[in-house]
């Protein structure tokens, strides 16, 4: 048995191990049916990874994967600087007034219903999700598309999916996830995907526990190395090493905490008097009927450490109006501080890192780099906004975007052929 022949039957025992994947049981391809000529795209996220963390340890394969393709000096990130938010404005190319995912987690009062992740949350149900992701756009085009795991990947849009995609689940292997994909991708399998997804949590996930500046940090970032070290034996392995463009991006950058930084909402205004949509560190208040002045006035009378705005006054800079699910009064901590409230912060104190601030701010600066045909070569690009990556995807796949707020015209520099 071949070595990637032993790859393939290691996918299909954890396919019907764990049940999540479906298997097919066609017969293999022969020569004239495999595609030799596409090119495809591996979009990978890195959830939380910055520029800083590769800078300050050792980094063999990404040192390797940046000096055969083209880093960006920095991503700007979309605001506010989380995670869900953040994904979605990556794949779907608009901002997060337009696309309607406000934070990790919020309640909508025309739904009422909370979105947040989880088997109650509604992740699958696409009401939630503005847009169209660039997987959506590959399969209305013509191409094959699959998901092993991103945010928002679940939902159908308008009653389509990816050929192939994956409920989330954080205890599947890092190895089975790269498996996974690169049989979808393979050029001799019976996908041949055009567009792939990757995600990987867990350099997030210590950042929070730990923050930024920690040991556990910089010990997840070697182990990532060593991922994207095997993720590039695979795509070798399956002959793609010349065709495969893999942009790998990440969605936000981290600051540190501490319980000496925090802003107690209770001190502030009587939180029986408000609907909290979100916490921190972008505070989303929603006042009861004929109390906006009143707890606007309280906020913007004491405004230390904090900006308060209506939401019609925000900064279009942000791109944070135009939206239903987005509340009367935001309230932004500046960096390194959190909102919260007595209770909450004697129950569970405050996290060792965390990320939501304004998407200017240079600690939520975050990662970009690319590599393939259709990339320019150990080069370090201009910073630029995550938005734009979605046009970027669709230019190179040959695909017609659909309606976004990006324009290829500023991440042009990225390709060969600009």
């Amino acid at each position: 048995m071949t070595r990637h022949q032993l790859h393939i039957f290691l996918i299909v025992l954890t396919i019907i191990t764990i049940g999540l994947i479906s298997c097919d049981q066609s017969e293999p391809l022969s020569n004239s049916q495999i595609n030799t000529d596409s090119e495809p795209v591996l979009l990978i996220s890195i959830d939380g990874l910055m520029n800083e963390y590769l800078e300050r340890n050792e980094t063999p394969n990404f040192d390797l994967f940046l000096s055969e393709g083209v880093k960006a000096e920095y991503l700007t990130p979309a605001f506010p600087t989380n995670t869900f938010p953040n994904h979605w404005s990556i794949v779907t190319g608009l901002h997060v007034e337009n696309h309607g995912i406000i934070a990790n987690s919020f309640y909508d009062y025309e739904l009422e219903s909370r979105f947040s992740y989880g088997p109650t949350g509604g992740p699958n149900d696409e009401r939630w999700w503005g847009g169209e992701p660039i997987w959506i756009t590959a399969e209305k085009e013509g191409k094959t598309a699959a998901t092993f795991f991103w945010p928002g990947s679940e939902a159908s849009i308008n009653g389509v999916r990816p050929t192939k995609w994956v409920d989330y689940d954080g205890n599947i292997s890092s190895s089975v996830r790269i498996d996974s994909v690169m049989n979808w991708l393979d050029p001799a399998g019976d996908v041949q995907a055009d567009f792939a997804t990757l995600y990987f949590s867990f350099v997030y996930s210590r950042g929070h526990s730990f923050g930024p500046e920690s040991s556990e940090v910089d010990q997840a970032v070697v182990e990532m190395d060593s991922i994207l070290g095997y993720l590039m034996e695979q795509i070798e392995e399956v002959g793609l090493k010349d065709r495969l463009n893999t942009i790998i991006v990440s969605d936000h950058g981290l600051a540190s905490t501490s319980s000496e930084k925090v802003i107690l909402l209770d001190d502030i205004i009587d939180l029986d008097s408000v609907d909290m949509v979100t916490w921190t560190p972008v505070a989303m208040i929603k006042p009861d009927d004929g109390l906006t002045s009143e707890v606007y006035e309280a906020l913007k009378s004491n405004e230390e450490n904090y900006q308060v705005y209506l939401k019609d006054e925000l900064p279009n800079r942000f791109h944070f109006r135009n939206h239903s699910r987005i509340p009367e009064i935001i309230m932004i901590a500046d960096v390194g501080f959190t909102i919260t409230s007595q209770p909450f912060l004697s129950d569970r104190g405050v996290v060792a890192g965390t990320h939501g601030y304004d998407n200017l701010a240079p600690e939520m600066r975050t990662f970009f780099a690319a590599k393939g045909p259709a990339f320019v070569n150990g080069e370090t690009s201009p910073p630029f906004e995550s938005v734009h990556i979605y046009e970027l995807i669709a230019n190179i796949l040959g695909i017609q975007p659909a309606e976004n707020d990006g324009s290829l015209d500023e991440v042009q520099f990225l390709l060969k052929n600009r």
